[in-house]
């Protein structure tokens, strides 16, 4: 059983949340950055 658009693009935001407060800890963190650049891109090509 799959995830819908919808629940997909949920996990993605909660993803996206979570780095958003790490690199608020954390702003140096290059993976962290790249990560959310990733996940940003995989919620707008979704949209």
């Amino acid at each position: 059983m799959g995830m819908t658009n919808k629940q997909f693009q949920g996990f993605l935001r909660l993803v996206i949340d979570k780095l958003k407060k790490a690199l608020d800890a954390s702003q140096d963190n290059v993976e962290l950055k790249e990560l959310l650049d990733i996940f940003q891109s995989m919620l707008e090509d979704g949209d």
